[in-house]
């Protein structure tokens, strides 16, 4: 979609603009016109701002230099109507203005920033091994990391077989559990001597 379906909106409204507010009541942007023909008014009601971005070069500029009036109570409401218009006013978007860039445009821009990105990522890992390459002053030693039995207090204990090597497990199954249950009742007859 090159275009952004929005409501049709009356344009070319900049001769007989008086001025636009916020009208609390509705909850919508009111836009006042008085005809040059007739001594009458009458306004555009704009419910939702993205409808702003339907109207000619001419009327947003009027818009964007007369300021929405609000009471102050609203007026987080109202600056959403505005700050649509200073968009529109600073990055030129207006009823009949085309996109005048293609789809292969878009690739080449989206191209060009993944290589900043990378350039970017390069740089930061030149930097980072640059600095880790200096010997500065502050910097720790190199320390080794070879563990000294005695103050190395962790025992590997075997769940039965299940961690053990083929060997343990022959051993187990032969020896092992036999072993076992005859130390503990050598410890329950120890204890009932007692």
């Amino acid at each position: 979609m090159r275009n952004m379906p929005l409501r049709k909106m009356l344009q070319d409204f900049y001769d007989e603009f008086k001025g636009w507010y916020y009208d609390r009541k509705t909850a919508e942007a009111v836009i006042c016109l008085e005809s040059l023909v007739a001594n009458f008014f009458r306004g555009i009601r704009v419910i939702d701002p993205m409808w702003l971005v339907n109207l000619l070069k001419k009327d947003v500029e009027c818009l964007f230099f007369n300021k929405i009036w609000y009471l102050e109570e609203n007026k987080v409401q109202a600056m959403q109507y505005q700050k649509i218009i200073n968009v529109c006013y600073g990055k030129d978007i207006y009823s009949r203005n085309y996109w005048k860039t293609s789809w292969r445009d878009f690739e080449r821009i989206e191209f060009l920033r993944e290589e900043k990105r990378l350039d970017r990522i390069i740089k930061k890992i030149e930097e980072a091994t640059f600095l880790a390459s200096l010997k500065l002053p502050n910097r720790s030693s190199e320390t080794d990391q070879t563990p000294i039995p005695s103050e190395e207090k962790k025992t590997v204990r075997l769940t039965k077989f299940f961690d053990a090597s083929l060997n343990k497990k022959k051993w187990w199954l032969k020896k092992g559990r036999f072993e076992r249950r005859e130390n503990r009742e050598k410890q329950r007859h120890k204890k009932r001597k007692r």
